[in-house]
């Protein structure tokens, strides 16, 4: 399987980015290609370990993306204002300027930390586009990954928060537009 969107051929770097489900897993994993370490986060139902795999090795506006489409499933959930996040952060994805970036600050902010949405406004944010500092102050980028680890954040509370029936269902159709965005096309 050709994963274009996802442009490593070594396995070690995503890995290296976030802590996996057992710690055992990160030695049998390492050696394998992308496309390996999915089929077996696959196979194994490691939904979490692997929606953080997917969400490190897409680019950031492709993950980010796929955070939206991911929390769209679950729209009918989120509070109004959430819904107003989940539609700037859309906004961003297509047109990144800082003002969205920004706007995508305001939610993170004043969300609530358990708000799979209040995640994927802070990946936006931090998605190197801008200075995590306010305005008018020295310029710091983020880490790199840490949009990835806010987009993972946001998709794997979608999956169980509040808790409802239909997790396994969610994550399949989410993984399957993973996939989808990391073979080039639109997620949909």
């Amino acid at each position: 399987m050709n994963y274009k969107k996802i442009p490593y051929a070594d396995s070690r770097i995503l890995l290296q980015q976030f802590e996996l489900s057992e710690a055992e897993l990160k030695k049998t994993l390492e050696p394998l290609s992308p496309h390996e370490v999915i089929e077996s986060l696959r196979a194994q139902k490691l939904y979490i370990d692997l929606i953080n795999f997917i969400s490190h090795g897409l680019p950031v506006r492709e993950g980010i993306w796929w955070a939206c489409l991911a929390l769209d499933l679950r729209s009918d959930i989120w509070s109004p204002e959430e819904n107003r996040a989940l539609e700037e952060c859309k906004r961003w994805v297509t047109e990144p300027d800082e003002h969205k970036r920004r706007a995508a600050e305001y939610f993170a902010d004043n969300l609530d930390n358990t708000s799979a949405v209040r995640w994927l406004a802070q990946s936006v944010f931090w998605s190197g586009h801008g200075s995590i500092t306010p305005p008018g102050e020295p310029v710091t980028l983020p880490p790199d990954f840490l949009h990835a680890k806010a987009s993972s954040g946001a998709i794997n509370t979608a999956a169980v928060i509040p808790e409802w029936g239909g997790y396994e269902d969610y994550y399949q159709r989410v993984i399957s537009s993973g996939l989808d965005l990391a073979q080039g096309g639109s997620g949909q």
